[in-house]
């Protein structure tokens, strides 16, 4: 692996050996930074992002030989390489042990250094990507359709992939604002790096700063063991912080910290940490109405809206419709000839509550139902009936009413279950009990010209 542009620390006692690392290794476009203890050493890893470690054994305040299992479980992401004059085999051996990646002797070959520190990086990222890996899920190519809509969109973002600016993604749920997301990582110069991902509604609290912010052991009833955030993890990389409306203010005024600072500590924990992540965010809700009411800090809002987007519903790009359909029958393997006019007018003439993740789950219903033959009208029960005219204009009104009579009827299928409901609907159960509430106290449309607006979903 290339060394421009890697960060380094050196910690060295010796002036003049740590002035030729440091000159040698600024040739090859290393950043490096010298400490001369241990003490220094600790500061500088507290306040800035090393990618390795150089480490001397005998230093005036300790043997760090002692002082290498202490960082690697702090930082165990950064490689380190033992640089010393004690040359037997005994002391070598006990470094790896403590978590020394390599260990050389003085004096040290320039070129030997170099391979060694190629070969630590390397493996220092394959450790981190397998890390990614385990902990996100599956990528899909994305798809989000050919209308002048999603176009207009997907332009407008690619600006915003081009810098670190904290990008906000605003519409209801199911638009693809997640996939959105991680369109704009991969375009974006973090590409290589993490794409982390936190659904801020499904944690509340401790559990939420915990996910976040790592903890130490012992720092609550279940911290067994100490755990890294997943602001570590997002170091170099990009954060996405989906429905990041339901999150507590507790959190909110910790996240609005870390965001000015990238600094932050586990919880039980007062080591300040450091993590260059870029930070993308989303909301289903709207914000500023969340401020009026107080459930949301203003500071923290006008601190993610530096860069906001709002996703459109499904049913405002229905062009986008026989494309995204044909992209999801293909990742699903469905075999069959594409549906015909009738089914694509249906389809067309729907209200969407649930947007793209709704249509993705009922093509997938469908082609149970299918059984590897052809798609009809029949194998879309959830539409059957419920589509509007052929070629009829649908109107605000008619989809607050189409989409109010699906709600009840799919509820009606599942017993009353909301769970089950929201999830054969895909919306958040969250927001299906907030849209049943709407229709309690009667909102919506019939009642004057507030009822043309767009209800999130």
């Amino acid at each position: 692996m290339p060394l421009k542009n890697r960060s380094l620390l050196i910690v060295e006692d010796d002036e003049a050996a740590a002035f030729g690392y440091t000159e040698y290794l600024s040739q090859l476009g290393c950043s490096a930074i010298t400490a001369h203890t241990l003490k220094d050493a600790n500061r500088l890893l507290e306040t800035a992002v090393f990618d390795a470690l150089l480490l001397d054994l005998r230093l005036p305040d300790g043997n760090a030989l002692h002082w290498i299992p202490e960082q690697k479980n702090s930082f165990p992401q950064i490689p380190i390489i033992v640089i010393s004059g004690i040359s037997d085999i005994p002391t070598a051996v006990q470094a790896m042990k403590n978590g020394a990646e390599n260990f050389l002797t003085k004096p040290v070959e320039m070129d030997e250094l170099t391979s060694v520190l190629e070969k630590c990086l390397e493996l220092s990222l394959l450790r981190k990507k397998t890390t990614i890996q385990q902990r996100l899920s599956r990528v899909e190519t994305p798809c989000f359709g050919v209308s002048e809509k999603i176009t207009q969109l997907l332009e407008f973002v690619q600006l915003a992939a081009a810098n670190d600016s904290v990008i906000l993604l605003q519409g209801e749920t199911g638009t693809g604002k997640g996939v959105l997301a991680r369109w704009i990582h991969e375009k974006s110069r973090r590409a290589p790096e993490a794409f982390v991902e936190l659904n801020c509604s499904g944690l509340k609290g401790e559990l939420l700063k915990s996910e976040l912010y790592g903890h130490a052991k012992g720092a609550f009833t279940s911290a067994i063991r100490e755990r890294e955030g997943l602001m570590e993890v997002a170091d170099r990389g990009t954060l996405f912080l989906d429905e990041i409306g339901d999150m507590d203010s507790e959190v909110q005024a910790q996240l609005l910290k870390t965001i000015e600072e990238k600094s932050f500590r586990r919880i039980g924990e007062n080591r300040v940490r450091k993590s260059d992540f870029r930070l993308i965010c989303a909301t289903n809700r709207d914000l500023l109405e969340e401020v009026t009411a107080g459930r949301f800090r203003s500071d923290l809002y006008y601190r993610i809206c530096v860069f906001p987007v709002t996703v459109p519903p499904l049913r405002e790009r229905i062009d986008d419709i026989p494309v995204l359909a044909a992209h999801f029958l293909a990742a699903g393997s469905y075999a069959g000839q594409p549906f015909d006019r009738e089914v694509l007018q249906a389809l067309q003439n729907y209200p969407w509550p649930g947007n793209v993740r709704e249509l993705k789950n009922m093509l997938e219903r469908a082609t149970l139902l299918a059984q590897g033959g052809n798609l009809a009208i029949s194998h879309f029960p959830g539409i059957n009936g419920r589509c509007g005219t052929t070629g009829s204009r649908v109107t605000t009104d008619n989809l607050y009413e189409m989409e109010k009579q699906h709600i009840y009827s799919v509820l009606g299928k599942y017993n009353g279950d909301k769970k089950m409901a929201s999830e054969a609907l895909g919306m958040s159960f969250s927001n299906l009990y907030r849209r049943l509430l709407q229709y309690k106290k009667g909102s919506g449309a019939g009642t004057g010209d507030q009822s043309r607006k767009t209800v999130t979903v």
